[in-house]
């Protein structure tokens, strides 16, 4: 197995395209993460796949033992406008992918949190999602 992540961010942006694409206007989604102090536009923003954590499974008994449990992670960043009707659409599109076992194929647990922050005219709703995949020394 490799080091690196099962999916990457073009994945996650074809994946919420899907709905993101249906809805009038349409919401556009961009692979371009925006940093904290940055002013952010009305649509969807993907962070790139990382892996942030690497320990050893609970079979390898030891620190140098062969299976290790690697954790990946990404970032989804929702920007609307207060009371946005569109949001529950994106809501339910991302929820809906984090159950897809198929598309989340070769990772055995995977977890979200949400955050809201409101603002006097907007909404920021920030999603990370944590994913769990076993890894064997190569």
């Amino acid at each position: 197995m490799s080091n690196v992540p099962l999916i990457v961010k073009q994945n996650v942006i074809d994946y919420i395209k899907v709905v993101a694409d249906t809805l009038i206007p349409i919401v556009e989604v961009s692979g371009i993460y925006p940093s904290a102090d940055d002013i952010v536009p009305y649509g969807i923003y993907v962070d790139d796949v990382s892996t942030i954590n690497r320990e050893v499974y609970q079979l390898g008994t030891q620190p140098c033992g062969s299976i290790y449990t690697m954790t990946d992670q990404f970032q989804i960043l929702f920007v609307s406008i207060q009371d946005d009707p569109k949001w529950i659409y994106i809501e339910e599109r991302i929820q809906n992918m984090s159950a897809d076992t198929t598309f989340f194929s070769g990772y055995f647990q995977v977890t979200f949190t949400q955050n809201v922050v409101i603002g006097n005219r907007s909404e920021k709703r920030t999603y990370v999602f944590d994913l769990k995949r076993l890894n064997f020394n190569d």
